[in-house]
């Protein structure tokens, strides 16, 4: 079903101001009726590291007295403070909100959502740099969002809330109440950023660049370990809630098993229909015993574990299970009891955890052949830059710099950031006139930040861009990104005139994941050769979420599902347009008492190989 848009003059508002930012009420209309019934509202201490701590006021209905609500705009004014949503009431149980990037219309009656620029209005990644679209951007001050392509230009989102049992509600005052968690999901972004209510104070993430809310407030998971039991509306609702979480905000990158069913027939259904302990894992997601509704959650990896998403909502005990002894003997029992559960979760992660450890395996082989663990090796007039990751260990080094606080990151001070790894090897190789290639080996890089890559690429191609689609709108992406391309500390004319005269090269293994699958797919749309085997694939970006009952998880998101120029998806991985033969298994030593066997990737680092296979590749010196 679709909310009708109407548009009529908006009626004079009167603004008051929170002590969470600014809120905006309306005179009742003469049709405008309060909906959701009886209530009681708690006032709870709101928690950032941008703004100073506040309060808001939450709704908790009769209907469902655990699960708490919140107005639209006082949610807009925790996530983006100082920010203003106005409410007006349009026709019949309909409202259309506004605030200031993009509007949506809801129906109440209904319990629909639609918007015709979902990623604008619910946009924060301009509290990183004024007038970014809601975009794929890590924070690294040496890469900048310069523009984005949507193909097409505008894509309507109809989110049926309804559908679900979520109820939408309005007061007959002008002010409309969705679900915390729901408002959360929706706007819960690719820097992080997210909210989540513990039952105590809501927390949120609108500043820094992690996963977990215990960054923003180490206590924040103690009331959800607190109670070994949940009611039973608020383990209805939660359950009820993921689901359309789920359904909705999965990027379905392609490489689960059920991905098809997932995406056709939605989460609820395909545990119903498509997988044996699928009942079982719906019963225990649905229990009041916390216990049960970890185990359950630890289960839903069998079917969206793709090494980027994680629902296992026991990690909220962190490093400190020694303070949760009874709980996590409780778990143990019940994996025990539920030994299907245990194992569906465990097929689910087998291939991704055999890609880790070919990925560990590799690293061990590789400076065997090479004689060296440096980052840069070099033989005749090939030099090879190696590293296993895109990490940022260096970025508050690099901001720093950036903010004239420090000198620019460097091998000297900063040794193990791939920036620095990468600028080092490419001065040595520029200031030597012997090297005309230049690979880099990847072969054992499990991904890292997205801002690495694009800088990378822009020193070498002279362009920084990704290209998604999103599966929500139905649009594609081409997003544009400045690189200071000499280092220098600032973006100016300057950084066009950086060049490298050398021969570059990918070097991929079927354990270059996520980052290190992103990296080739980029340099093959620019016509660098990709040399080894196809890629190990990974094709979404990670976004943060958290259940209806406060438990933080990620998942693969539907905001950026990257691809090629031309569209194609890349988790199935990027086929090398030179191939290496992987021929036999060598064995290695992981330590004196163990060693495992693994592909033989020799040929990958003989760089007497790697220097004829480009010397023979068309186009190459």
């Amino acid at each position: 079903m679709k909310a009708r848009f109407l548009f009529v003059p908006a009626i004079v508002a009167m603004v008051f101001l929170s002590s969470c930012g600014p809120k905006v009420s309306k005179f009742a209309v003469a049709d405008e009726q309060p909906d959701g019934g009886t209530f009681t509202e708690r006032t709870v201490p709101v928690v950032t590291k941008v703004a100073p701590d506040g309060q808001v006021t939450l709704r908790f209905y009769d209907a469902l007295p655990d699960v708490a609500y919140i107005s639209a705009a006082d949610f807009q004014s925790i996530v983006l403070p100082g920010s203003v949503m106005t409410v007006t009431h349009t026709g019949v149980g309909e409202y259309t909100l506004a605030n200031g990037d993009a509007k949506a219309v809801v129906n109440v009656g209904k319990d629909v959502f639609v918007t015709s620029d979902f990623d604008a209005f619910t946009n924060q990644m301009g509290l990183l740099q004024p007038g970014m679209a809601n975009v794929y951007y890590d924070g690294m001050p040496f890469v900048r969002y310069k523009s984005i392509e949507y193909i097409p230009a505008k894509a309507t989102v109809t989110l049926d809330l309804g559908a679900y049992g979520i109820d939408i509600h309005a007061d007959g005052k002008g002010t409309v109440y969705f679900p915390f968690a729901t408002l959360a999901d929706m706007y819960s972004d690719l820097f992080y950023h997210h909210a989540g209510f513990n039952g105590e104070k809501v927390v949120a993430n609108t500043s820094v660049n992690e996963v977990s809310l215990a960054q923003i407030d180490p206590d924040y998971n103690k009331p959800l370990l607190a109670k070994t039991t949940r009611s039973a509306s608020l383990a209805d609702f939660t359950y009820k809630e993921l689901c359309f979480a789920m359904d909705h905000f999965y990027g379905y990158p392609g490489r689960v098993a059920l991905n098809e069913s997932l995406k056709t027939k939605g989460m609820d259904r395909t545990l119903e229909e498509d997988l044996a302990v699928g009942p079982e894992i719906k019963k225990l997601l649905k229990s009041t015993n916390l216990a049960e509704y970890m185990v359950g959650m630890g289960g839903l990896n069998a079917l969206y574990y793709d090494g980027h998403t994680s629902m296992d909502v026991s990690s909220a005990m962190g490093r400190n299970r020694d303070s949760y002894k009874e709980l996590v003997s409780e778990i143990s029992r019940l994996q025990a009891e539920h030994q299907g559960v245990v194992e569906a979760m465990r097929a689910g992660r087998t291939s991704m955890m055999g890609l880790f450890q070919d990925m560990q395996a590799v690293a061990r082989l590789r400076p065997d052949i090479y004689g060296t663990r440096d980052t840069y090796v070099k033989k005749g007039n090939t030099a090879i830059c190696v590293f296993n990751s895109f990490n940022t260990r260096a970025e508050k080094a690099w901001k720093d710099y950036y903010s004239g606080k420090g000198p620019r990151p460097s091998m000297d001070d900063s040794k193990g950031d791939s920036m620095v790894t990468f600028l080092d090897a490419l001065e040595k190789a520029a200031a030597d006139p012997e090297v005309e290639n230049f690979v880099v080996d990847i072969t054992a890089n499990g991904g890292g930040s997205a801002d690495i890559v694009m800088a990378m690429t822009s020193l070498v191609m002279n362009k920084s861009y990704l290209c998604y689609d999103n599966p929500l709108t139905g649009q594609r992406s081409i997003v544009q990104y400045e690189v200071d391309r000499n280092f220098d500390g600032v973006f100016d004319g300057k950084d066009k005139d950086v060049k490298y005269d050398l021969n570059f090269a990918v070097l991929t293994s079927d354990v270059s994941f996520s980052c290190g699958n992103l990296f080739p797919s980029m340099l093959k749309d620019a016509g660098v050769p990709v040399i080894g085997e196809t890629s190990g694939g990974g094709s979404c970006a990670i976004q943060a979420m958290c259940t209806a009952d406060g438990f933080c998880f990620q998942i693969s998101s539907f905001r950026s599902r990257l691809n090629m120029l031309d569209g194609t998806n890349i988790d199935p991985g990027v086929t090398p347009d030179i191939v290496i033969p992987v021929d036999g298994t060598v064995e290695i030593e992981l330590s004196e008492e163990t060693s495992m066997k693994v592909k033989n990737y020799k040929p990958f680092f003989d760089i007497d190989n790697l220097s004829n296979l480009l010397k023979n590749y068309k186009g190459g010196k």
